[in-house]
């Protein structure tokens, strides 16, 4: 084979490398986008009377059942380590649930942690199960620092149930306080 003969062999065989290196990194990501934006069977409708900053609040599922949040410390500092606690009322137990802190207005990157079920009361009052489906789940997070000093994000309480995830919304904002030189 001389040079004139074999070029186009070589062209068309980087061509096929580089339509399979296509395919492969587009099926990676399709079968990793549900595990960033898990599809939603149902979401329960915002209570934006509530602030999150500054007391519990709770959200009701139109099919029924509730979810409680409280995050601690008072206020939600950024870059500061936050105490969360998730009491579900009405619902059967989910398989997994994950607290997703999202920024409203500003892409803030992946930030979800899973909650671990405890069974251990937080002694406030009104924190007795109200019936025998009350179930609590605690765990850590924090917020990352944005550019802005002010920021809305949402905590989305994802439970993931065998008919689908049901996701519970709860907005809120941050003040970032700005150090003195």
């Amino acid at each position: 084979m001389n040079v004139k003969t074999r070029f186009p062999f070589a062209m068309l065989l980087w061509g096929l490398v580089a339509v399979l290196a296509l395919a492969v990194i587009g099926v990676v990501l399709y079968k990793t986008l549900p595990l960033l934006h898990p599809p939603i069977a149902e979401r329960a409708p915002l209570d934006a009377g509530c602030d999150v900053r500054r007391s519990p609040c709770a959200v009701r599922f139109d099919s029924g059942g509730g979810v409680r949040l409280d995050i601690r410390p008072r206020g939600i500092p950024v870059v500061h380590p936050l105490q969360v606690e998730v009491v579900l009322d009405g619902l059967s137990p989910p398989r997994r649930v994950e607290l997703d802190l999202v920024g409203v207005d500003m892409d803030m990157g992946y930030n979800r942690v899973a909650l671990e079920l405890s069974s251990v009361p937080t002694g406030e009052p009104g924190d007795e199960p109200t019936d025998a489906r009350t179930l609590t789940y605690r765990g850590g997070a924090m917020l990352p620092i944005c550019v802005r000093d002010r920021m809305t994000w949402e905590a989305r309480v994802l439970l993931h149930q065998p008919r689908g995830i049901l996701a519970a919304p709860f907005r809120f904002e941050t003040v970032r306080v700005r150090q003195a030189p």
